[in-house]
């Protein structure tokens, strides 16, 4: 393996931090990383954070920890022991009730006079004296979510690699 040093002298080898410049169009960008490895022309880049960004895709995946295949649990209900739902709360008597109930007394409708305007019916009207709350789903004991480590990068100009060197050493 080639010696990488960085503008200040710094020798640098992998498994140190370090910070590069990122170019997109017209906008660049500072990224810390650790340096995975450096061939003499290219060094491949755990990136850690950007000044703009997180890394990688903040993705959350499920998979079944019983046979370890990725799954869905949006696709059917049999991942869930309770699914997320919305739950209503009346405003002035405290009533709490689901929302296919509040869709079975208030139905959602928009009636459009000669002037196309939206006026607002009695049942949209009464709707509005409800709060809406989310209330999270639980998923099933063998699902687990987890996400993905960011790709390494590939920097082929490695002059603009700088070393991150703690205050003191």
């Amino acid at each position: 393996m080639s010696e990488l040093k960085d503008i200040a002298g710094h020798t640098i080898e992998p498994g140190d931090t370090i910070v590069y410049p990122q170019m997109s169009g017209r906008s660049v960008q500072m990224v810390l990383g650790t340096l995975r490895s450096y061939n003499g022309k290219t060094a491949q880049i755990d990136r850690t954070e950007g000044s703009r960004w997180s890394a990688g895709y903040q993705r959350t995946r499920y998979r079944d920890k019983r046979t370890g295949k990725g799954i869905d649990p949006y696709a059917s209900d049999k991942h869930w022991e309770v699914r997320a739902h919305h739950l209503y709360t009346h405003k002035e008597t405290g009533e709490v009730i689901s929302e296919e109930e509040l869709e079975r007394r208030h139905p959602y409708k928009i009636e459009w006079g000669y002037t196309y305007s939206r006026q607002l019916s009695a049942d949209t009207l009464a709707r509005r004296q409800y709060e809406r709350k989310y209330v999270p789903g639980v998923l099933k004991d063998y699902v687990e979510e987890y996400r993905n480590a960011p790709a390494p990068v590939t920097i082929q100009n490695v002059k603009n690699i700088v070393k991150v060197v703690p205050s003191g050493a």
